[in-house]
């Protein structure tokens, strides 16, 4: 090899252990610049939704210098660490917001939904299965605690799955271990993701889920065995 050569030969090499210092740099300020309401594959906790200026992408990115969005692709401040159904209304946050109806189920007074108390009657089931629990829950299930069981007089039919928007309204980002609004009166939440009845818009074999203790929204895929279920009604 003659002395051009080894010259390039040594260029392209400081070259590319650049290009690897900067790329490292780059994915080290994304992991540790995590947003609030950013959303993981449920097998990955780190921050994928990060949208970047192109020009900027080739430096040394500032992270503060991005745009944060919701699981639905909604604009949110970076910063928001407050109950995320401050963001859906209007109007302020009901206080109390929860009501302890005395029958296995709790208010939500700031959206008028009725929920299950025991965030785990059901244990982990895939998607469909979810969908059928929910479904079929009714007045005697979820025992044998006496303070959880449900007394409400409802029947098969009245209970369903919530939607992502409806799960997302219970998170408080301000929170964690649960991610709950303060004050919640509802069970012991268990570790893991609770199932929304909400599909990926383009891949329906994957849905909407929620990590209660986090406040982290993700997606998995509809046959996974280890979704939680939260049934939500509403108002006779």
């Amino acid at each position: 090899m003659d002395r051009y050569s080894s010259l390039s030969s040594n260029r392209k090499n400081r070259s590319f252990a650049t290009k690897q210092v900067l790329a490292a740099l780059v994915l080290l300020l994304l992991i540790i610049h995590r947003f609030p309401l950013s959303f993981s594959h449920a097998n990955d906790n780190t921050t994928l939704l990060v949208i970047q200026n192109d020009e900027v992408m080739a430096a040394i990115v500032n992270p503060f210098d991005s745009t944060c969005y919701d699981w639905s692709g909604n604009i949110i401040p970076c910063d928001f660490r407050k109950q995320y159904a401050e963001l859906l209304s209007d109007d302020p946050i009901p206080d109390p917001r929860f009501i302890d109806n005395n029958d296995g189920t709790v208010t939500d007074n700031a959206t008028g939904l009725i929920w299950l108390k025991n965030t785990n009657c059901f244990g982990m089931m895939d998607w469909e299965s979810a969908l059928q629990a929910a479904k079929s829950l009714k007045d005697g299930d979820c025992g044998p605690n006496p303070s959880l069981v449900l007394s409400d007089s409802s029947t098969a039919g009245d209970w369903r799955l919530p939607t992502m928007k409806e799960l997302c309204t219970l998170i408080d980002y301000g929170r964690r271990n649960p991610a709950l609004p303060k004050g919640h009166k509802f069970w012991v939440v268990p570790g893991g993701y609770h199932w929304s009845a909400t599909t990926l818009d383009y891949y329906s074999g994957m849905a909407w889920i929620v990590y209660i203790e986090s406040g982290t929204t993700c997606y998995e895929d509809v046959k996974n065995r280890a979704g939680y279920i939260w049934p939500v009604r509403k108002k006779k």
